[in-house]
């Protein structure tokens, strides 16, 4: 085997998606988050991706971010869990609308979620969450 051929199927064995299309890449993140991967879930995502969500003070930049973000999450809601109910992929972008549940932690949650991605190359590029925060303030 060519030396090339033997650096591209490296390339794909190292990521994390073996599919990069993006309807598959958005279903990695819901499955790395229903396992509570935040390592996994920071791994489909850009070096310099946006994270933007209905209860952020403002929007979040890089794989860092997301890790810290999903790992707060997690700690927040122990068994939280995500049931996507309809995902609409049109090109490189991705809608999803899902209920977030939980009933341990910080109190029952069963909400709905809406979420806008744009995935790239086989990373998400950005990713805005929208759902009714109840007057919640935001978090930094």
């Amino acid at each position: 085997m060519a030396p090339t051929n033997l650096l591209l199927l490296a390339a794909i064995a190292a990521s994390p998606v073996a599919n990069t299309a993006p309807g598959s890449v958005v279903q990695a993140m819901f499955d790395a988050f229903n396992r509570h991967d935040a390592r996994g879930l920071g791994s489909l995502y850009a070096g310099d991706a946006i994270l933007a969500s209905s209860d952020f003070c403002g929007t979040r930049v890089g794989r860092a971010e997301v890790v810290r973000t999903y790992r707060a999450l997690f700690q927040r809601f122990p068994d939280i869990h995500d049931e996507v109910r309809d995902m609409l992929v049109d090109g490189d972008r991705v809608a999803v609308r899902f209920v977030a549940k939980s009933g341990q932690g910080a109190g029952a949650v069963s909400l709905p979620i809406a979420t806008f991605l744009h995935v790239k190359e086989g990373l998400i590029r950005s990713d805005e969450s929208v759902f009714d925060t109840e007057g919640r303030p935001c978090e930094p």
